[in-house]
């Protein structure tokens, strides 16, 4: 909803075209309106609009006259939401806000950890940990069912609490003595609570929603039940044990490729390093440090919580520390660790097959304070020789989709502003989407897709060497410049693009701002 700066009065013009096809392509549709922009001199036009995903769930819209203040209309727009009845659900929970924290400390201070410290294994020494930590926090905390019949209320005040308890004497009062005197008593006390809360509701909404960002919006609009299900149902047609053979199962490398690959690793040229890795011991302050950056509340299979560690944390640190110790130098990882809750997501919108699904898993806290253990000291060897390509942009820090991205984009408008096209290829990787590009005169760019089609050989051959799945129907070759200079690039005469025997098209042309894309063309 807002000014969009383009007349929709007329569907003809090439602003108001381009428009509608990015609407469209989004997925949403344009509510009708007459023309909200009133101009002195010459016509009236369409500049303000509305865009909804369902046009069903708009109760009404329109658009008022503003005379005083500006030459647009305002618009206006009212949506049913309605949230979902929120069921019952059982918990299991340890109640932290009624804990004696001085005893509390007291006991964990008394802690014998000497069993731990003389463990052989590194399991045995998680277990022992698990047992001493969860006997501490039954005593202290135990264990309560709680049933969840309705969510929170952060509405709620004192003044409504009170008014609900005058409503509820009313009505008890009503019931001993059923007279007319009484009844409006309890009308009036009834209608008073209820306005309310009413009030109350509308004070908490507005003050979520005014001054938030769109993220945040959003987000407390998925604590009222609106919106996307953060959790769907499973569909009938998929079983809990079929996600689990789906998630569980270790595709079949090849002998052949595996070999292969192993030789191609081992024909590698070592890379000069003066010192070799091996673990050092990490220091308790660092392992305390690593723990308090970990923000997930997520509880794992061992029943320990983030909240658990971290307030008796300074009792449990020289346990924790010498675990890590541990296992960094048995070049063991605890399998209790290894172990994690899986939540499935869909990937799509109405899935039906266990692939449509991706797993979330729940691993236990203190495993991913081992895994930034780790991380740390490797990533360290690594950057300090200088083992990583400066080009990757996944697994480095400061990196990542989006600076990729903006290297391709950026070299894109550096042959813009430079007279060249460049020559995007897009391979599809079992699903994963990876590209080539280089950049041209026009004069140069059969030259440059013959060079393309060098690049795409070798990783044909590289592909088929290491056993990757490679979907030729899928690639895309694009060619972007500026109009003028894709004005002088002759079709017809261009080499084909190549891979895997299958010819990359190039398409229709599409304008998007001063760039022309030329995407499939036959």
């Amino acid at each position: 909803m807002g000014d969009f700066n383009t007349n929709l009065v007329s569907h003809e013009s090439h602003r108001s075209r381009r428009l509608l096809h990015i609407v469209e392509s989004s997925g949403l549709q344009l509510l009708p309106l007459n023309p909200t922009h009133h101009n002195t001199v010459g016509d009236d036009s369409w500049l303000d609009i509305i865009l909804v995903s369902n046009p069903s769930l708009v109760s009404c819209h329109g658009q008022h006259d503003a005379p005083g203040f500006s030459h647009h209309d305002m618009i206006f727009l009212s949506y049913i939401l309605k949230p979902p009845k929120v069921r019952a659900k059982v918990l299991y929970r340890r109640c932290f806000a009624r804990i004696d924290m001085a005893k509390l400390q007291v006991d964990a201070s008394l802690i014998d950890w000497e069993p731990l410290m003389t463990a052989t294994t590194i399991d045995d020494k998680i277990a022992l940990f698990n047992t001493l930590v969860t006997e501490l926090y039954d005593c202290h905390a135990p264990i309560k069912r709680i049933k969840v019949k309705r969510p929170p209320a952060p509405w709620m005040t004192r003044g409504i609490r009170m008014a609900m308890r005058r409503r509820d004497r009313a009505f008890r009062k009503h019931r001993r003595d059923r007279t007319d005197e009484n009844w409006v008593a309890f009308k009036l006390a009834r209608n008073k609570c209820n306005q309310m809360v009413r009030d109350a509701k509308r004070r908490h909404i507005l003050e979520n929603i005014t001054s938030s960002s769109p993220a945040d919006i959003w987000k407390f609009l998925g604590t009222l039940g609106i919106g996307k299900t953060q959790y769907p149902d499973l569909p009938n047609t998929i079983g809990l044990d079929d996600l689990n053979n789906h998630f569980s199962t270790v595709p079949i490398m090849d002998r052949l490729v595996k070999q292969n690959t192993l030789s191609f690793i081992d024909g590698l040229e070592r890379p000069k390093i003066s010192c070799p890795f091996c673990f050092a011991p990490v220091q308790s302050v660092e392992v305390g440090k690593i723990i308090l950056s970990i923000k997930s509340k997520a509880v794992g299979c061992d029943n320990i919580s983030r909240h658990m560690i971290t307030t008796v944390l300074d009792h449990i640190l020289p346990a924790i520390t010498h675990i890590v110790n541990f296992s960094l130098f048995s070049g063991t990882f605890p399998s209790l660790w290894r172990k994690a809750f899986v939540r499935p997501l869909p990937k799509i919108s109405n899935p039906s097959l266990p692939t449509h699904f991706r797993p979330i898993s729940i691993l236990p806290f203190l495993s991913k304070v081992l895994e930034a253990c780790v991380h740390k000291q490797l990533s360290n060897f690594i950057f300090r020789n200088s083992l990583i390509s400066p080009l990757q942009s996944g697994f480095r820090p400061g990196h990542s989709t989006t600076s990729a991205l903006l290297k391709v984009t950026g070299d894109i408008r550096t042959g813009l502003e430079n007279t060249k096209v460049t020559i995007l290829v897009l391979v599809d990787f079992s699903n994963a989407f990876n590209m080539l590009y280089r950049q041209a005169d026009v004069d140069g760019l059969s030259d440059a897709i013959s060079e393309m089609n060098d690049d795409l050989a070798a990783i044909l051959n590289w592909s088929d060497r290491f056993g990757i799945a490679v979907n030729p129907g899928k690639c895309q070759a694009i060619l972007i410049g500026g109009p003028r200079t894709l004005n002088g690039v002759d079709m017809a005469s261009l080499p084909a693009v190549v891979f895997d025997g299958a010819v990359i098209p190039y398409s229709d042309e599409l304008v998007r701002g001063e760039v022309t894309l030329r995407i499939g063309y036959d």
